[in-house]
């Protein structure tokens, strides 16, 4: 029962197999079985938890329904705002922040009946592609307790891999979806730029007037491609008075069968090279899109335009993040950041120094050279629906709080260039992506691989996604976690 989708449970409920207390029980169970090896959630109120299952339990009875999550326990990330919980995205100065109002996502949830069971593990600020931080134990890769689940979504895709929830609401400024969700061998949908400040997302750090917000999304991470379609339709309809999640209408085929599908791929950037066992990942997917007959070939990025996209993304982070901070502070940040680059292929330091600056001429340049670059780099789309890549370098990595090199085909690779090079793109440009899972190498880890697709072109994404999970692309839970 524990890793039946959310869909699935959905209809148990209404159908009368299961009732909402009884299932709420049973992941309450697990959680506290499996989350003090995992450190993935971080804030419950179960005796809410439980009420609300009744709540939900009675309407039934009566019934009536909310809606498609009607008694159906979920998770989001701790960084949404949830009313009675508080808000610290594991950093010290807001460990007593308690938000008055629901998140727009969290409501939507609500509203849609789900049950929250908690929020997730994050890092200080999001700030890393590892989740752990001073006011949260570090979250342990259920595949390897040794090895990083990955971040900023790093709690979420460790609690769905284990079957501590059904699904998690993220979000991804560089990879916060994907990555998780490749360490953790789930989908993760990093939509078409969605983030904003008033959906009740921290950052932009509370109380500080503030309203700036580039290369976000918020999206789902799922066991299934049903639950990525079910999180993404309930949270992301039109919102119309902060004109978010508008529904574009572009007009893109509806393909039916893989062959129907045209697809690029690459596996380096910037001479960052793969790992052996991502490379065997990207031929057998390869090899499964050949043999359905779809059209699939190498694709050569333009070298310049990727190192200016990666640069780019830099000073537009700098500007994001150096909006919440004195000029002190951002002297302090721009120390930190010349550690975790130094080394690296990504030579971007000016780029972040610029955007920590919070110069508005060079702000305003920004955005003008984000939207040159954008319109350049969409010209892949003409020739092709999606675009394959690798989502980190390698697979899951080892706790690796210092930032060293991590090993990697015998030789090692600078944790920036490992973690980030292949993702960063994509937030620069605000494409939509959807990670996939391949399966697991040698020693056990997962491999989940990317495609990048048009701007609003996720419902064509989603199905590609079905397509794939039908061709046997599916999640493989953790061996020890299987009870």
């Amino acid at each position: 029962m524990i890793y039946t989708s959310a869909a699935q449970h959905a209809i148990n409920i209404q159908s009368g197999d299961v009732n909402a207390e009884e299932l709420t029980k049973s992941y309450l169970a697990r959680i506290s079985q499996f989350n003090p090896a995992i450190n993935a959630i971080v804030a419950q109120d179960q005796d809410y938890s439980l009420f609300r299952a009744k709540e939900l339990d009675q309407l039934s009875l009566n019934g009536q329904s909310l809606g498609p999550l009607h008694g159906v326990p979920v998770t989001v990330k701790e960084c949404f705002n949830v009313q009675g919980f508080k808000t610290t995205v594991n950093y010290p100065p807001l460990k007593n922040y308690r938000p008055t109002e629901d998140s727009i996502l969290v409501s939507r949830l609500k509203n849609a009946g789900a049950i929250l069971l908690g929020k997730t593990n994050v890092p200080t600020l999001l700030a890393d592609s590892q989740t752990f931080g001073p006011l949260f134990p570090t979250a342990n890769n259920p595949y390897d307790l040794t090895r990083s689940t990955g971040g900023s979504t790093g709690g979420g895709a460790a609690a769905v891999a284990t079957g501590m929830t059904t699904f998690e609401i993220g979000s991804d400024i560089a990879g916060s979806i994907r990555n998780p969700a490749h360490y953790c061998g789930l989908f993760g949908l990093k939509p078409t730029q969605n983030g904003h400040p008033n959906d009740g997302h921290v950052p932009p750090l509370p109380d500080r007037n503030v309203g700036y917000l580039d290369m976000n999304s918020t999206g789902p991470l799922a066991r299934t491609m049903v639950d990525i379609e079910l999180a993404y339709d309930i949270c992301y309809r039109p919102r119309w008075d902060y004109l978010r999640y508008l529904p574009i209408d572009r007009e893109f085929p509806e393909h039916k069968k893989l062959s129907d599908f045209r697809i690029g791929w690459f596996d380096e950037i910037l001479g960052i090279q793969c790992s052996a066992d991502t490379k065997k990942a990207l031929e057998g997917m390869i090899a499964t899109l050949e043999n359905a007959g779809a059209k699939i070939e190498k694709v050569k990025i333009d070298r310049q335009l990727l190192g200016r996209l990666l640069k780019l993304w830099a000073k537009i982070f700098g500007f994001v993040i150096g909006q919440d901070f004195s000029w002190p502070m951002r002297q302090l940040l721009k120390l930190k950041f010349q550690r975790d680059l130094k080394g690296s292929k990504i030579e971007a330091r000016q780029e972040l120094y610029q955007g920590l600056s919070l110069n508005f001429k060079q702000f305003s340049s920004a955005q003008l050279e984000q939207q040159e670059l954008t319109a350049e780099f969409t010209k892949l789309f003409e020739d092709y629906d999606f675009l394959l890549s690798p989502t980190s370098a390698g697979p899951a990595f080892e706790h690796n709080q210092k930032h060293k090199p991590i090993p990697i085909d015998g030789d090692t690779l600078h944790y920036t260039d490992y973690c980030f090079s292949f993702v960063m793109p994509y937030n620069v440009t605000r494409l939509p992506v959807l990670t996939v899972p391949s399966g697991l190498n040698d020693e056990g880890l997962p491999i989940g691989l990317s495609f990048a697709g048009p701007h609003y072109s996720e419902k064509q994404l989603i199905r590609f996604g079905k397509l794939l999970e039908s061709a046997g692309y599916r999640f493989k839970a953790p061996p020890h976690f299987c009870i």
